[in-house]
């Protein structure tokens, strides 16, 4: 993440026939907007688009609703999913507690999305409609029309353009993991000093030693202080 500049994702799955779902299939989606949001709501523009390779026909699936950059977190579009373009949504932005779905996601809705990675690749989908995008089968050689579940053999994901906006976002990404390693570096530091600031106090020191006291002086206890005191 963090590249700034439109993106295509191909997925190849992998032969899971025999459990009923699908052949190795080749698929995937197109964005014009980079991936810098991570948000519980979907955000982008009408110019995306979902896509199978084969090794059914070929098959593109655009936006239902045409429409300017949009982010479902709109008061006034908040259940409206003819437009949710883009998703992605991390377990550590919410620390997991959020009951969302955890990776990035394309059409459909926050908790079931139609095309769906998880970030642990665990639970990946690919249904064949939602509200927002054309209706047709990602999936390949599909035995059940309701299948939509995939187990990922491969993904690449690749940043497209002119050479100048390619250039531009590969500017943009480094920014961004400069940016991102400056703030690591600063709450170490700030946890570091605090832990100097504490000791120096003796703060954490009379945290460390504090369980000494609490049980000295209980009945059975083995302190070795009292023994020293007594011989």
């Amino acid at each position: 993440m963090g590249y700034g500049g439109p993106t295509i994702s191909i997925i190849r799955s992998k032969d899971t026939s025999d459990k009923g779902q699908c052949c190795s299939s080749m698929f995937g989606a197109f964005t014009f907007t980079p991936w810098n949001q991570e948000s519980p709501d979907f955000f982008g523009n009408s110019d995306c688009f979902l896509f199978r390779l084969g090794p059914d026909p070929m098959a593109v699936y655009r936006p239902t609703a045409g429409g300017d950059t949009f982010s479902s977190n709109n008061n006034t579009l908040d259940s409206d999913e003819t437009r949710n373009y883009m998703y992605y949504n991390p377990a550590s932005r919410s620390k997991g507690y959020d009951g969302l779905c955890h990776g990035i996601g394309y059409g459909g809705s926050s908790d079931l999305p139609r095309l769906y990675i998880d970030e642990v690749l665990d639970g990946c989908r690919a249904a064949s409609e939602d509200l927002t995008f054309e209706k047709g089968a990602l999936l390949s050689g599909l035995t059940d029309s309701s299948a939509s579940h995939f187990e990922v053999e491969a993904i690449e994901a690749w940043g497209v353009g002119t050479s100048q906006i390619v250039e531009e976002a590969l500017t943009a990404r480094d920014d961004q993991r400069i940016d991102k390693q400056k703030q690591i570096r600063k709450a170490m530091k700030g946890a570091k000093g605090q832990f100097l600031e504490d000791f120096q106090s003796g703060l954490t020191g009379n945290k460390l030693f504090q369980h000494r006291d609490q049980i000295r002086g209980r009945e059975g206890d083995c302190s070795l202080d009292d023994k020293e005191e007594e011989t």
